[in-house]
């Protein structure tokens, strides 16, 4: 089999996923990910493999002559030039649902980490401050909270789930297409009564028109000065500058954030200065199980190479 096809692997996977690969087709690895070296090692290419981080512009993609499908590892396409694709008949493919338990995971064990410091605290423990540390409370119960869920999809609903019938806590959601019914209670609102309501505001929506910059200013000073903000989703769902804004005025309590915009941030950002302020470096999809789900896209591709149906295309 090796030999038929050739798939240009834009940044390296795992062993057996690249064992994977390489058993059903002829591997091109380019030597850097600069878009010109790229498009010179896509021409005779029937397909690329790539991450979410590495950009599938229209002038790649024209550049493969035999370019037939472009497999993405990982749930978002903001990278890839899904309208170019479409026009030059490139199937586009990647994972959805890879990760979606272990981000949903991330997001509750953010909130929990927002409302019980606990390394800020055994930090303290450290220092010496036993007993002035276990004189005062720390945080709310996740159960008698409201936590509001901006997108209400494959990863919201779970969060919505565990938040609901694990805790005890009350949901409220808000999405752009009507969602549901879920096995768990959760009521609907509009945008306003999310942003006023939440006592957790978690956010899991894809970065498009509608939902860049969505969080603003505006909306950070209608959230209550006890709530807390998570974003698991896309950085630029954040306006960073109000949201630092916010937190030293501390019109909100916290904010929890495993993706930012900028990505990465420098290092004398702000954000890393605000003790209420939780940065992850964007690791919320990254265990073991759901990078392997990630990178079955392999698998996947070289299924459509064969002429198999595949799960998860963008036609």
């Amino acid at each position: 089999m090796a030999g038929k096809y050739r798939v240009l692997l834009v940044e390296r996977l795992d062993p057996d996923a690249e064992r994977r690969l390489a058993e059903g087709a002829d591997v091109v690895r380019p030597a850097d990910t600069r878009e010109e070296t790229l498009c010179a090692a896509v021409e005779f290419c029937d397909a690329i493999v790539a991450r979410t981080h590495n950009r599938i512009t229209r002038r790649l993609l024209e550049a493969g002559r035999h370019l037939r499908a472009v497999g993405i590892a990982g749930v978002g396409l903001d990278n890839v030039d899904v309208a170019a694709a479409r026009a030059l008949g490139i199937r586009v493919i990647h994972t959805p649902e890879a990760s979606s338990d272990a981000v949903a995971e991330f997001a509750v064990a953010l909130m929990l980490q927002l409302l019980r410091p606990i390394p800020r605290l055994a930090a303290r423990y450290r220092a010496g401050e036993f007993k002035t540390v276990r004189d005062r409370t720390h945080g709310p119960e996740l159960r008698e909270l409201t936590v509001g869920i901006l997108g209400m999809g494959r990863i919201g609903s779970r969060v919505g789930r565990i938040v609901a019938a694990g805790f005890g806590a009350r949901v409220i959601f808000n999405d752009i297409v009507e969602v549901g019914p879920f096995p768990f209670d959760a009521q609907p609102v509009d945008k306003s009564t999310l942003w006023r309501d939440s006592d957790v505001l978690t956010l899991h929506v894809p970065s498009t028109e509608l939902t860049r910059g969505i969080i603003d200013a505006r909306v950070l000073d209608v959230m209550r000065d006890t709530a807390y903000l998570v974003n698991t989703s896309r950085g630029v769902v954040v306006q960073t500058g109000p949201l630092v804004q916010a937190l030293k005025s501390e019109s909100i309590a916290g904010a929890a954030l495993d993706v930012v915009d900028p990505e990465p941030l420098p290092a004398d950002h702000p954000l890393f200065h605000l003790e209420h302020c939780i940065l992850t470096p964007h690791v919320a999809a990254r265990t073991h199980g759901g990078l392997h789900r990630m990178y079955a896209v392999v698998d996947k591709v070289l299924a459509y190479l064969r002429g198999e149906d595949t799960a998860h295309e963008v036609r």
